[in-house]
């Protein structure tokens, strides 16, 4: 009988495979997917009045400004105006996430998965906070599509090299001014770009990087640069329309929105928005918690999850635009 030698390999002829005596080691160093973390927040106004008074829904009283010239001859007597006023609501509902494991599972598992479950948690909270933020932005009526490359005036317009350029933001510059939409602190309007839009961004010679104009405490989250008097925000939370679809993409999957809004033939169509001051609000009936279920099965599972109750809604409609580029 040829003699055998026991390798830490895979068993092959007289080459055999002590089992059992290495085993697999995991790194202390715990890796988290990556998620675009809260970049919508920063540009909503918080209510947060229903945390102590009973309701679901946060009025906002808005009054109408006074028209028409203030001359008046000396024999005139003056003319009285009706003040006018109109509430804008934002309703809240529940939000919530969980997970669940076994005690056998965190009593043998080589890392805490208790600790790491609330990390994924509170990772997906910020996700799906932004994506209720964004939804709402996009509810927004106002639209712009790229015009270089060729005029379009709808999303079958846009062809390939219809890319993110100055001239379009010069353009939703001058819808945003005209419908009165006031800057973040009287400096700049705050557009959200995805990666791909940012990309062409960058290459216009009219781009500033972040690092050039703003300290690390004055800047957005997420902020990678400017344009004159707009703000950029770059993240994969911006959406895209599938080429030859309605299917309408977000963090590099399907969102699972299809709706009945056009498609474009020749390429993917991404949707930036535009904002100005006071163009949302955020309601909050209970910020997020950490929660466990108590015990369960006399202690063999363990459940954690997080629970808030919030809501978001366009405060003034003409504050914000989409701005659809290939």
């Amino acid at each position: 009988m040829a003699s055998q030698v026991n390798i830490a390999g895979t068993t092959s002829g007289n080459y055999i495979k002590l089992d059992n005596e290495i085993l697999d080691v995991y790194s202390q160093e715990i890796l988290f997917q990556a998620q675009p973390v809260l970049r919508f927040e920063s540009i909503c106004k918080i209510q947060t009045e229903l945390m102590t008074t009973p309701g679901s829904t946060i009025k906002f009283l808005r009054y109408a400004s006074l028209t028409g010239i203030s001359d008046i001859a000396e024999t005139d007597t003056i003319e009285k105006d009706a003040l006018s006023t109109s509430l804008v609501s934002i309703s809240v509902s529940e939000h919530a996430k969980a997970v669940s494991m076994s005690e056998l599972l965190l009593r043998q598992a080589a890392d805490n998965v208790l600790d790491r479950a609330s990390t994924v948690l509170g990772l997906h909270y910020a996700k799906d906070r932004d994506r209720l933020i964004r939804d709402t932005l996009l509810t927004d009526t106002n639209v712009l599509y790229s015009q270089k490359g060729g005029a379009a005036t709808t999303r079958a317009g846009v062809v390939v090299g219809s890319t993110f350029d100055v001239n379009l933001v010069r353009d939703a510059v001058e819808l945003l001014a005209t419908n009165k939409a006031p800057k973040f602190n009287g400096d700049a309007y705050v557009c959200f770009v995805h990666p791909h839009q940012a990309r062409y961004l960058r290459a216009d010679s009219a781009w500033i990087n972040v690092q050039n104009y703003a300290s690390p405490e004055n800047m957005l989250s997420g902020e990678i640069g400017r344009i004159e008097d707009v703000r950029f925000i770059e993240t994969t939370m911006v959406t895209y329309v599938k080429i030859n679809t309605q299917d309408i993409w977000s963090d590099g999957a399907d969102s699972g929105d299809n709706t009945v809004i056009a498609a474009n033939t020749v390429t993917n169509v991404y949707q930036a928005i535009i904002v100005g001051d006071w163009v949302i609000g955020l309601a909050e009936g209970l910020p997020v918690e950490m929660r466990d279920n108590g015990v369960q099965d006399f202690g063999r599972q363990h459940s954690l999850a997080y629970y808030g109750i919030w809501g978001a809604g366009l405060i003034e409609t003409g504050h914000a635009a989409i701005l659809e580029t290939s």
